[in-house]
C-alpha cells in the first residue's frame, strides 16, 4: 500500500513538473514568436518606407528636364553656368515643395575619389548653402561606394544640428555612363519615422500581450486545479492512512493485514511456498497500564512495534490488531522452520527490558503460529488458528510460542 501511495505521489509530482515545464515553454515560445513577429513588422515597415522614399526620389529625378544640361554634366560639371544652375535649382525646389517632409534637395558628383556638391538647391539661408565644387565632408563610405558603382542608396536616420533625416540618393540617369557621375539627393525629415514604425508594431505587440494574458490566466487556473488535486490527493492519502493503519503505532491494522495476507497466499500458490501467521499477545501488559498509567503503556506499545519491525524483512508485515495484540505475516518461506526461528527471536527480543519514562519495564509475549497451506488457505482462518495457538502458549506458561495443531481447536471447544 505504501508503495502504491509512493508511486501515486511520484506520478503526481512528475505531472506537476511536466505541466509547469509546458507552461514556461509556452510562455517562452509566445514571447519568442511575438518578438520575431514584431521585429518582422518593424523591419517590413522600415523597408517599405525606404522603398517609398527611393521611389519618390526617382520620381523627382524623372520629373526634371535634364536635356539642357546633358552636355556639360557629361563633360565637366565644374564648367556649368550660373544660368544652368539657376534653372536646375528652380526645378528641384519646385519638386521639393511638393512634399511637406522634403527639407534638403541637392546634386552631388564624384571626382577623384571625392564627393562634391554640384548644386545645393535647398530653400535655406545663403550661409547654409553649399557651393559648386565644395567637398561633401559628411559623405560616408557607403555613399562613396554607391557613387563608384552608380547605384541608389538609402541612408539614415542620422542626426545633425538641423535635426534627424533620412536620405534617398538616386542616379541622374543622363550621367550614368559619364566620367562625372551625378546623384540626386533628398533629405526627408525623419520626425515620426520611428513613430510610424512603432504604430505598425503595436498590432503584434498587443496580440502577443493578449495571448500572454490568456496563457497566464490558464496557467493560474491550472495551478489552482493542481492545488485542489494535491489537496484531494493528500486528503485521500490521509483517509487511506487512517483506514489502513493503527493511529498509535502507525502499523497496518487488521483490514490492511488481511489484504496483504490474501496477496501473499495468491503468490504462495504460484511459487508453492509457505506463508506463516504469528499472533502475538503481550504478557503482563495490563499490569504496566494499571501501575504506570496508559501514557506509559502507549509508549511501550510503540517501542514493541519498533522492535518487531526491526526483526522483519521488507516483504513481511507486522500489524496491530488489538490493545496489546499484534499479528506478523511472513511471506515466501521455504519451510515452517523459518517461522519457528522467527517466533523464537520475537520471544527473546520482547523479553529484554524496556525503558519508558524513566521506568524499567519487563514484559513477555505469547506467540501462536499458523501456516499456509498446512493449516488453511483462508486468511481469516489462519488468524483464528494463530489466535488459538497463542492462547495455548498462555496456558503453557506464557513467554513462549506454540505451533497450531487441529487438536488445539478441540481443546478450545
Amino acid at each position: 500500500m505504501k508503495l502504491i501511495q509512493f508511486i501515486k505521489r511520484v506520478t503526481l509530482q512528475t505531472l506537476q513538473l511536466q505541466a509547469k515545464t509546458w507552461h514556461w515553454f509556452l510562455l517562452a515560445l509566445t514571447l519568442l514568436v511575438g518578438s520575431l513577429l514584431t521585429y518582422y513588422v518593424m523591419h517590413s515597415e522600415d523597408a517599405e518606407m525606404r522603398d517609398n522614399l527611393i521611389t519618390y526620389a526617382n520620381t523627382i529625378e524623372r520629373s526634371i528636364d535634364w536635356r539642357p544640361f546633358e552636355n556639360v554634366l557629361n563633360t565637366n560639371p565644374d564648367n556649368i553656368t550660373k544660368s544652368d544652375l539657376n534653372g536646375m535649382s528652380a526645378q528641384l525646389n519646385d519638386a521639393c515643395k511638393a512634399n511637406r517632409d522634403c527639407h534638403f534637395i541637392y546634386l552631388l558628383y564624384y571626382e577623384q575619389s571625392k564627393v562634391k556638391f554640384l548644386l545645393d538647391a535647398s530653400p535655406q539661408p545663403a550661409s547654409e548653402i553649399s557651393h559648386l565644387g565644395e567637398v561633401f565632408v559628411e559623405a560616408t563610405e557607403a555613399l562613396k561606394d554607391a557613387m563608384r558603382h552608380q547605384r541608389s542608396l538609402m541612408e539614415g536616420p542620422v542626426t545633425d544640428h538641423w535635426g534627424t533625416w533620412v536620405s534617398a540618393r538616386v542616379p541622374v540617369k543622363i550621367t550614368i555612363d559619364s566620367h562625372h557621375f551625378v546623384m540626386l539627393n533628398i533629405d526627408v525629415a525623419a520626425t515620426g519615422w520611428h513613430t510610424r514604425i512603432y504604430k505598425k508594431a503595436l498590432v503584434p505587440i498587443v496580440f502577443t500581450l493578449i495571448f500572454l494574458g490568456i496563457l497566464l490566466w490558464f496557467t493560474r487556473k491550472n495551478n489552482e486545479r493542481e492545488r485542489q488535486y494535491v489537496d484531494l490527493f493528500n486528503s485521500a492519502s490521509q483517509l487511506t492512512e487512517i483506514a489502513n493503519n493503527d493511529a498509535l503505532t502507525g502499523l497496518p491494522n487488521r483490514r490492511l493485514l488481511e489484504d496483504r495476507m490474501a496477496q501473499a497466499i495468491k503468490a504462495a500458490k504460484r511459487t508453492r511456498q509457505t506463508v506463516a501467521v504469528l499472533f502475538l499477545d503481550l504478557d503482563n501488559f495490563k499490569t504496566v497500564n494499571d501501575t504506570h498509567g496508559h501514557p506509559v503503556g502507549d509508549q511501550l506499545l510503540k517501542l514493541v512495534a519498533t522492535r518487531l519491525k526491526g526483526l522483519l524483512r521488507l516483504e513481511d508485515t507486522v500489524a496491530r490488531v488489538g490493545g496489546d495484540e499484534f499479528v506478523i505475516l511472513l511471506c515466501n518461506l521455504t519451510s515452517e522452520v523459518l517461522a519457528i526461528t522467527m517466533s523464537e527471536k520475537i520471544v527473546k527480543v520482547l523479553t529484554d527490558p524496556f525503558q519508558v519514562a524513566g521506568n524499567i519495564l519487563n514484559i513477555g509475549v505469547s506467540v501462536g503460529v499458523s501456516l499456509y497451506p498446512e493449516h488453511d488457505a483462508n486468511e481469516k482462518n489462519l488468524i483464528k488458528y494463530a489466535d488459538i495457538a497463542m492462547y495455548a502458549a498462555k496456558r503453557k506458561g506464557r513467554n513462549c510460542y506454540v505451533l497450531y495443531q487441529h487438536s488445539l481447536l478441540e481443546t478450545k471447544g
